[in-house]
């Protein structure tokens, strides 16, 4: 947009809000515009231009400076941007048409909006430039050392992905759900499902049935809830989201949101190896059912896997289990991952990952210390919960929590309860549904218990 023109349109947009009692304040929209307008150098040719620039932009300054909710007297406004646009008075007269007097306040308002949406487009217009011009120059000066490309375009890709859409409407890929009062078949149909998500047949137990009943009437977890087991080092992180996985499989009919589609649980690993992981499967379940160490030196390797895939298909689960490179792994690649599963034909009811903070923050919002991984923990919850994907992953806690051990604290998970002590960012309790705190606790005389 030409700087003279988004400056007339600053003004016109700021006495037109000033008219309204509760309009939105525009403030911040024109100072942007104001820091993105490039002043000429002053040269004999285009200096009444430049002049002409400086004016209007001084009389924006001035608007945005005036007391919130004061009105503008238009004879003081219509005599600056005269004296702003000297000669050009078809600038001027385009001032004058803006600001001509609207009795209908819905005809304000619709004013107000469309300057406000144009003006940010310019300025969304103007971060796009920058953010192609930089992957320009990397990759025609970085020559052979441009990297992955993969990870370039994602990289763009990334960075674009809010100027996409201008507008909030119902057709907008943000909007992941809604309902118009006058349509009563489409009341109905959103009550029916939600009747169904709270029924017990829409969670997933777990096999503790104290951690059920602690999960109130529905006995597990919800689809789509995000759940962050806390816990220090060594106190049965891994093991504890291994069983939850196992248990999801052992006592949980699939509830299906689209019978043509199969049901999946996924098993994520950032920190294990596979074969570790599927060793303490098979000894879980093994010693379950017959009450008796296993002894995994002695485990026949065929009668071993037809076990595993007998017990944990007992209800109809697909089962599937990764582990990934976790400075390879980021956001990116487990939305690519579980869109590449539903693709080919399957439903994802759970993903354990373990650990979720282990993943590369590529992509992440950058900020204070821990604001990525906050980030990180939004993007997932944003993707999995639309999705009916209940995503469970262990934390560390911090060494402030590990501090209340050494002072001999009792009732440890009641003491760090709600307290905010996870290891690298305070505040991820803020970005999931439910949080479980596990610690194992050794009673003089009686062993240990979880």
């Amino acid at each position: 947009m030409d700087p003279k023109l988004a400056l007339v349109k600053c003004i016109t947009l700021l006495y037109r809000e000033s008219e309204l009692e509760q309009a939105a304040n525009s403030t911040d929209l024109c100072q942007k515009i104001i820091d993105n307008i490039k002043l000429p150098e002053s040269t004999m040719e285009i200096q009444s231009g430049r002049e002409v620039l400086v004016g209007l932009r001084s009389t924006v300054l001035w608007m945005i400076e005036k007391p919130a909710g004061e009105p503008y007297d238009k004879t003081q406004l219509l005599q600056r941007v005269r004296i702003n646009t000297k000669d050009d008075s078809y600038l001027y007269n385009a001032v004058v048409d803006g600001l001509q007097k609207l009795e209908d306040k819905e005809e304000i308002q619709k004013q107000i909006l469309s300057y406000r949406s144009e003006l940010k487009q310019t300025l969304d217009r103007n971060d796009i430039d920058a953010i192609l011009k930089k992957a320009f120059n990397k990759v025609m000066f970085a020559g052979a050392n441009h990297g992955d490309y993969r990870e370039l375009v994602r990289d763009i890709c990334s960075q674009l992905e809010p100027y996409t859409h201008n507008v909030i409407s119902a057709d907008h890929p943000s909007v992941l759900d809604s309902v118009n009062f006058d349509d009563p078949e489409g009341m109905e149909q959103l009550l029916e499902r939600s009747k169904e998500e709270i029924s017990t047949d829409g969670v997933i137990r777990t096999g503790y049935q104290a951690i059920n009943r602690m999960l109130g009437k529905q006995g597990g977890f919800r689809r789509g809830e995000m759940v962050l087991v806390g816990a220090l080092q060594h106190n049965y992180k891994t093991g504890f989201t291994l069983n939850l996985f196992k248990h999801a499989a052992l006592y949980n009919k699939p509830y299906m949101r689209d019978e043509a589609k199969k049901p999946l649980l996924i098993h994520l690993s950032l920190e294990n190896e596979l074969a570790m992981n599927i060793m303490s499967l098979y000894v879980s379940l093994k010693e379950n059912e017959t009450g008796e160490p296993c002894d995994v030196s002695m485990v026949n390797i065929n009668e071993a896997a037809a076990y595993i895939r007998e017990k944990m298909g007992v209800n109809g689960y697909n089962i599937k289990m990764l582990r990934v490179d976790p400075s390879r792994f980021s956001f990116h690649d487990l939305f690519d991952m579980v869109t590449n599963y539903e693709a080919e034909g399957f439903e994802v009811h759970m993903i354990v990952c373990d650990y979720l903070n282990m993943a590369s923050k590529k992509g992440c919002s950058q900020g204070p210390a821990g604001f990525e991984i906050r980030d990180l923990f939004r993007r997932v919850r944003n993707f999995v919960a639309p999705r009916g994907i209940t995503f469970v992953t262990p934390h560390q806690l911090s060494t402030e929590a590990k501090g209340l051990t050494r002072q001999g604290i009792e009732n440890f998970v009641q003491e760090i309860a709600n307290k905010g002590y996870y290891d690298s960012c305070r505040t991820i309790d803020q970005e999931v549904d439910l949080e479980l705190a596990i610690h194992i606790e050794k009673v003089a005389g009686q062993g240990s218990f979880l």
